[in-house]
């Protein structure tokens, strides 16, 4: 008897990876999975592959509506296959993985998030490369989490971020090591969950009136209340360093208030990486100097995350302490709760 070949979805929402020139403009989703396959003939020797395309578009303009649409459509045929790829874009390739890791949680499988720099038809495009190689640990890695797959690195979806747009070497990952290497092999390491038999959970709401506003010197904290009477349901605060935040004649603290009163969560991340000690020194820095603000300290959350996370958060609840309580919590390795203020 045959042995049975492990079978992947894989779901094309657009991008460069399927990007071709028409008439002088990008047209995305113009070159199909199906063509991209064809140039990996040992794959389709390795694997049963069933090719879907979701979206045609440019990831700049997938919206938080179609990453409701994309957990749908894969949370319900999930069970069929031993794994799940996406393919799209890398302006918010990260954003939209980070969405389905919290809108389908307690996976039994990978679901892995990849796309190219170029498109296929440059002469040294990595557009088959990312593809292969996503394939493979959607199909056969050991692990049950959304990730990103790109440059032979695998990634938790919820620590990677965008770095640079013009060069290989696209996505890194902020607050987690990588949790593997793709060469001939796939090597695993770090925190991650295994596959199992576990049933998924699917969730279909997002707040989609939340905003990131970014600390800079100058910064007045009308802001805060201009985005709260503009609407807003929930803030991202990108402070500086470990969260730190302009309290000296800024008006910051009065927007603070403001925001509270209204019942619009303000939660704050950072601009940068927080590096390896700062679990042991962020009491100290920044937990004293943050006492007795209404603001919800999100310590080695990266901003992106943050974003989506408060997105999710606030559709499954509006009250504020069951916001923060939320927002604390760590549901797919995005946060790390410093020890003194409950972590491990």
């Amino acid at each position: 008897m045959a042995k049975r070949k492990p079978k992947v979805l894989i779901i094309g929402t657009g991008g460069a990876i399927s990007a071709k020139k028409v008439d002088g403009r990008w047209k995305y989703g113009e070159i199909s999975a199906e063509e991209l396959i064809k140039n990996i003939p040992q794959i389709q020797k390795e694997y049963e592959l069933e090719i879907t395309h979701l979206f045609r578009m440019d990831s700049s303009d997938i919206q938080p509506e179609q990453w409701l649409t994309l957990a749908n459509f894969i949370y319900y045929r999930l069970k069929n296959y031993d794994g799940v790829v996406v393919t799209m874009g890398t302006d918010t390739l990260a954003y939209a993985a980070t969405a389905i890791s919290f809108l389908i949680q307690n996976l039994p499988k990978p679901i892995v998030f990849t796309g190219s720099k170029t498109d296929p038809l440059e002469l040294n495009t990595d557009s088959y490369a990312n593809l292969r190689q996503a394939i493979m640990v959607a199909a056969q890695a050991n692990i049950a989490e959304t990730v990103i797959v790109f440059d032979g690195k695998i990634m938790l979806a919820t620590r990677a971020k965008k770095i640079n747009a013009s060069e290989y070497g696209t996505f890194a990952s902020f607050g987690a090591p990588e949790i593997g290497k793709i060469q001939q092999l796939i090597s695993l390491s770090g925190k991650y969950k295994k596959r199992s038999k576990v049933s998924p959970q699917l969730h279909q709401s997002l707040e989609t009136k939340v905003a990131i506003l970014k600390v800079y010197p100058g910064f007045d904290g009308n802001r805060i209340k201009h985005l709260v009477d503009y609407g807003a349901r929930g803030i991202i605060l990108e402070g500086y360093g470990l969260g730190n935040l302009p309290l000296l004649n800024s008006k910051v603290q009065e927007g603070l208030e403001y925001a509270n009163e209204k019942k619009v969560p303000v939660a704050i991340a950072s601009d940068c990486s927080l590096g390896e000690y700062w679990n042991s020194i962020y009491e100290t820095e920044i937990g004293k100097r943050l006492t007795g603000l209404h603001v919800i300290p999100l310590y080695d959350m990266i901003t992106e995350t943050a974003y989506v996370k408060m997105m999710w958060v606030m559709g499954q609840t509006e009250d504020m302490k069951k916001v923060r309580e939320m927002m604390q919590k760590n549901y797919s390795h995005e946060i790390t709760v410093p020890k003194k203020n409950g972590g491990k």
